[in-house]
């Protein structure tokens, strides 16, 4: 397997070199950074006689080498759409939409990664035909119930308090407002109740603020940014993840890996009833779905997850049980090289499969 993508930063090469594949990355110039693209994709199709390409993420005028590999070189490939990328292009320019069509409609197949983004790329004219849903997923041996989490309780004072966590980005899609406006029902029924928001945001002024007004500082802790590497002790540490997660506008949760991560550590999840999050949470075996604009329902969920040891043990339990078996890359990395043979076999049966991924 070989991979094309962009430039990150000074971390690039030694990231690279710990990869067990090949990566070319490229540097976009300012204008036409398309063409350069297309161009480093059908060299890379040519020397490395590819007979299957991914693309990781769906694009518009960037995936016109997909096109020219399929239609010039008979090179099929498929793409990984996750929700924002192809609503993203579809709202751009007229180009952006041109392009986007022509690229979903010559792929051999397009992975989606929940049945609402399913149902997106359906709303664009696409043949569901060729539309499978491979749900994402994490690592349950770095997500897992016996993480040390001492350190964590130990800088926020956790002992004796129980725990509510959110790991998102402070953005209004997440409802961080509706949980404090719970967490103030939540108050009066579970007095030691800590509510810790990781995450940075353009809603965190307002966030913040809402915290003061609602004289919620002794029970609310902003722990900032936290790269995803460090947050199993969070999740860890906590007794409910909760992210209950509205639509606005033209944004929501296509699916949200972090209610799998939160499961994979035993945790009971709350998740809101909005775009993808059915497929991450199964409402009361893994977790339990909530009206987003429901204040009263989010708080008495979260009192009962909170009260209740014996049922949220079982939801936390549960929702491990699916990540080993259902939601971890392992699984996921399967079921994705199943389709892509399935892909090379329907164009040449019983030659060595060579995949490059975009």
């Amino acid at each position: 397997m070989k991979v094309l993508t962009g430039r990150r930063g000074s971390g690039d090469k030694n990231h690279d070199a710990l990869r067990p594949y090949s990566v070319y990355r490229y540097c976009l110039p300012a204008r036409m950074s398309s063409k350069v693209i297309v161009k480093k994709l059908l060299y890379l199709i040519l020397k490395q006689k590819a007979d299957v390409v991914l693309q990781g993420l769906f694009t518009s005028t960037h995936g016109l080498g997909l096109v020219a590999g399929s239609k010039l070189l008979h090179v099929p490939y498929a793409i990984l759409v996750h929700g924002f990328d192809i609503q993203n292009s579809f709202v751009n320019s007229r180009l952006d939409r041109w392009a986007s069509r022509l690229v979903l409609n010559n792929s051999a197949v397009i992975i989606a990664n929940s049945q609402e983004t399913k149902s997106k790329i359906e709303s664009f004219g696409y043949n569901t035909n060729r539309i499978v849903i491979v749900n994402p997923g994490v690592d349950p041996q770095i997500f897992n119930p016996n993480i040390d989490f001492s350190q964590v309780s130990k800088k926020y004072n956790l002992d004796g308090r129980k725990v509510i966590l959110t790991v998102s980005r402070l953005v209004a899609k997440k409802n961080h407002i509706a949980v404090l406006k719970a967490l103030t029902q939540v108050v009066s029924k579970v007095p030691n109740v800590l509510y810790l928001i990781i995450g940075k945001g353009e809603e965190e002024v307002s966030i913040k603020k809402m915290v003061k007004d609602l004289n919620l500082t002794d029970n609310v802790a902003f722990v900032g940014y936290v790269k995803p590497e460090n947050t199993p002790p969070f999740f860890a540490a906590c007794d409910v993840f909760v992210m209950p997660s509205k639509t606005v506008g033209i944004d929501y949760e296509s699916f949200g890996i972090v209610y799998a991560e939160a499961n994979a550590c035993g945790k009971p999840v709350i998740g809101g009833k909005s775009g993808g999050i059915k497929d991450a949470v199964i409402d009361g075996v893994t977790g339990l779905l909530v009206d987003p604009a429901n204040i009263d329902e989010i708080a008495n969920i979260i009192i009962r997850l909170l009260t209740d040891d014996e049922y949220a043990h079982k939801l936390g339990v549960n929702g491990r049980k699916r990540v080993e078996q259902e939601l971890n890359w392992n699984v996921v990395g399967e079921k994705v090289e199943r389709i892509l043979k399935e892909v090379i076999n329907g164009r040449t049966k019983g030659e060595n499969q060579k995949v490059s991924t975009v």
